[in-house]
């Protein structure tokens, strides 16, 4: 009788796990089965602050084993004020080399997103205590190849005093870093906000560049399409502010790009902040299309470091009524090293024919990363009595992010989405869609719970 009776459990055993093989076998097959673009879908990989805070995500892309894959990290929204890493690096202060805990987090690994809810409501900022380049990057992306950035703020709050206008305190450092994607990232520091990819290339979209002098600088090939560029008050000096000071490579057909962006911030700017100045190597920078809300000081770009700019030019600057910018005044004659006052042979106005070399597909030839920023359009939301919420299936989502009143609450890859038992009545439920990358869309149609 006992043996009649194990044989009868082995069988109810088997044939419930059987039950539960085949219940499960869809989404094991969804999860395998490429969508109509030949991508898997997928699930983030480390979710902030639900998995922990934003340096133990940044450490597990760092010390995954396989980084040929993308490793996507989703931040909730909040501030999150990070310390850095902590080990010991040395500085020279005041003439004098100390050693201080590191500020700064660094990524190294390639094939890395970053996204987050919004970069409104997303921000991470780090506080100094030590100004320089080389100690205060709020992110430091160190030959972390393919890092995919969208809807963060990074924010380097030098000693948590905003008059600190003249101090060197980066948000977002980059180093030889091939093929980086921004969208919707917004930078804001004073001095060198943006330490830009020296070796590598970048394209930013929409982006949001915040500080004082110099707030754009470094080498590399960087792509700025549609971004606002926000000038802060230099303090009492009555100083106007330097927007880049390039330092592109001699080797690099194209440096600084700034193409349809729109410049505004602090009035007291006006007809007194440069569009840059040289800094090393042969700078390159051109600004096409871009607005100008005040108009930058006569001269345009200023003198300095004793180096020569190999082109500083611009195409259809415009006002904030969008009409032309005088431009013959502009700086043509630059120092050299020796002191030799020396004028430069390009053109501060591009002709239309060398300003169609700007175009994206040209300065990035078989790369068109506007075509990986493409966000997915979300679904028509309805939800049944019992309170699921469904839609039709978007075949370019890689995601589906579940908001309840605005906030990210789930995240499912099924096209639909059971109400939690205890969720208050009245909530609202809409759906955004992630794209290959991770970045979501705009929110969807609102339904709310219960249907009743």
């Amino acid at each position: 009788m006992c043996v009649e009776k194990m044989l009868i459990h082995r069988c109810l055993h088997r044939i419930i796990v059987a039950a539960w093989m085949l219940c499960m076998l869809p989404l094991a097959i969804q999860a395998q089965t490429p969508d109509s673009l030949g991508r898997v879908r997928y699930r983030y990989d480390f979710v902030v602050p639900d998995n922990g805070n934003f340096i133990d995500a940044i450490h597990a892309a760092n010390r995954r084993k396989d980084k040929k894959k993308r490793f996507r990290i989703f931040i909730k929204s909040s501030m999150y004020r990070i310390k850095g890493e902590g080990n010991p690096i040395k500085i020279r202060e005041n003439g004098k080399e100390i050693e201080i805990p590191s500020p700064m987090t660094v990524l190294t690994a390639p094939n890395t997103s970053i996204c987050g809810e919004g970069w409104k409501h997303t921000q991470i900022e780090s506080m100094p205590m030590h100004e320089g380049i080389n100690c205060t990057s709020t992110l430091f992306l160190n030959g972390a190849d393919s890092t995919y950035i969208q809807d963060i703020e990074l924010w380097s709050n030098y000693r948590n005093d905003f008059n600190a206008f003249a101090k060197c305190a980066v948000a977002l450092n980059e180093k030889n870093c091939k093929g980086n994607i921004f969208k919707n990232l917004s930078l804001m520091s004073t001095q060198d906000t943006y330490y830009t990819n020296d070796g590598g290339t970048t394209y930013l979209e929409d982006c949001t560049i915040k500080g004082t002098v110099d707030f754009i600088c470094g080498g590399g090939t960087i792509y700025f399409n549609r971004c606002n560029i926000e000038l802060f008050p230099c303090g009492n000096t009555g100083k106007g502010d330097i927007i880049c000071a390039p330092a592109t490579e001699a080797s690099r057909q194209f440096g600084y790009v700034f193409n349809g962006c729109h410049i505004y911030g602090s009035p007291e700017q006006a007809n007194k902040y440069m569009l840059g100045r040289p800094w090393k190597n042969a700078p390159r920078a051109v600004f096409i299309g871009t607005v100008m809300e005040m108009p930058p000081d006569s001269l345009g770009w200023a003198d300095a470091h004793s180096t020569q700019p190999r082109l500083f030019s611009e195409y259809e600057s415009m006002n904030g009524e969008f009409q032309l910018i005088p431009t013959t005044g502009r700086r043509k004659q630059f120092y050299n090293e020796n002191g030799i006052l020396v004028t430069m042979r390009y053109n501060t106005d591009l002709p239309t024919e060398e300003a169609d070399q700007y175009d994206i597909d040209k300065v990035f030839p078989n790369w068109y990363p506007e075509q990986k920023t493409a966000l997915v359009e979300p679904p028509q939301v309805m939800i049944r009595n019992r309170g699921e919420i469904y839609w039709e299936d978007i075949p370019d989502a890689c995601l589906y992010a579940i908001c309840r009143n605005r906030d990210v609450v789930a995240f499912t890859t099924e096209p639909r989405y059971r109400v939690p038992r205890g969720t208050p009545e009245g909530s609202c439920f809409s759906v955004r869609c992630a794209n290959f990358y991770g970045g979501l869309g705009e929110r969807s149609n609102e339904v709310v719970y219960p249907n009743l």
